[in-house]
């Protein structure tokens, strides 16, 4: 019998509901929004949890730092390349392959830094 819509867990056997497992069931013709919550990260009971969500605060405290030191082209950049590369496929992706932000949508990120009064005042922006 040939499945219509597999899943990732038909094709290994796996047979458990969504709410059964830790990660995501993702469907082989069909791609799923997924996204990190740095909220989620700070909060876990798991110090490798908290690491990461201290290494993301620090990495866009230091994009903060560089557009107000002038280095906004830098910090574009930095965001830019940052973001997904085609091998990983997460996201909004139709294709299954992961696509970069583009340069509007990175100055739209960075003018939160000054755009948001809380953010515009002293490093650094997260605690």
């Amino acid at each position: 019998m040939k499945l219509i819509r597999p899943r990732l867990t038909d094709h290994h056997g796996i047979h458990k509901g969504q709410a059964d497992l830790d990660f995501a069931i993702q469907l082989f013709d069909e791609d799923i929004p997924l996204y990190i919550d740095p909220f989620l990260l700070w909060n876990s009971p798991s110090q490798q949890d908290q690491a990461l969500h201290t290494a993301i605060t620090n990495s866009f405290n230091h994009l903060n730092f560089l557009s107000k030191k002038g280095k906004k082209d830098q910090a574009l950049e930095v965001l830019i390349n940052l973001s997904e590369c085609s091998e990983v496929g997460l996201g909004v992706s139709k294709t299954r392959k992961g696509t970069k932000i583009g340069k509007n949508q990175a100055l739209e990120i960075l003018n939160l830094f000054s755009d948001i009064p809380e953010y515009s005042g002293n490093l650094p922006i997260f605690n």
